[in-house]
């Protein structure tokens, strides 16, 4: 948090855009709240479960007409916000993408090939235009979420979100993004536990996309 912060002040002072860091934080005890505040970031605590309910705390706790969210653990470079943001009007979504030409994953072979799966699957089946269904380093456009509800509340909260926008109309652009291997903190992603909530997603999202 400490080398993270710092790095993300610097590209948004850049840009030049009024701007606040929230921090969702879940309960730790390494110090990771004290650290960010000092920082000068305003720290959430989360109330629901898993990544999900961290998107959905620190979504309900700002106003703003943008949102940029990003993992905490330095797997997603701050440059890529000046990017996301420059691209802002070309979509409702924008998605910085591993999967598109210029993107990039540094990741475990295993990993990066059950995300490529889960990926095609998703936008195959689906038929949404975007390489990246499952990227967390995005902008939203604030009034495109109004009135959305959603149901995830693990990795899977990502497909949701996107699909449940494209099918309301909301415009998705993705930018080339380079994930580097994770900096700090350890990964909760269960891959295989988490599969059966991957499959319920994609059973919701196909009968939201033909059926209804």
């Amino acid at each position: 948090m400490e080398a993270l912060l710092p790095k993300i002040d610097a590209v948004l002072k850049r840009i030049g855009v009024n701007s606040e860091i929230v921090v969702v934080d879940g309960g730790s005890t390494d110090g990771t709240p004290e650290a960010a505040v000092s920082l000068g970031a305003r720290v959430v605590r989360q109330t629901e479960r898993g990544y999900g309910g961290a998107i959905l705390a620190g979504l309900q706790a700002v106003n703003s007409p943008w949102v940029l969210t990003m993992d905490a653990d330095q797997s997603h470079p701050p440059a890529v916000i000046e990017q996301l943001w420059n691209a802002r009007s070309k979509g409702d979504l924008i998605l910085g993408s591993r999967f598109m030409p210029g993107g990039s994953a540094e990741m475990k072979r295993l990993r990066y090939l059950l995300s490529r799966i889960l990926n095609l699957t998703f936008t195959a089946l689906l038929r949404v235009p975007v390489r990246d269904l499952s990227t967390g380093c995005r902008l939203y456009r604030r009034e495109a979420l109004e009135g959305l509800t959603f149901r995830a509340r693990d990795f899977n909260i990502v497909q949701e979100m996107a699909v449940t926008l494209y099918l309301r109309g909301a415009k998705l652009h993705e930018i080339p993004l380079h994930y580097a291997p994770r900096a700090a903190g350890q990964s909760h992603a269960q891959i295989f536990a988490f599969g059966l909530r991957y499959l319920r997603t994609l059973g919701q999202l196909f009968v939201r996309r033909y059926l209804s």
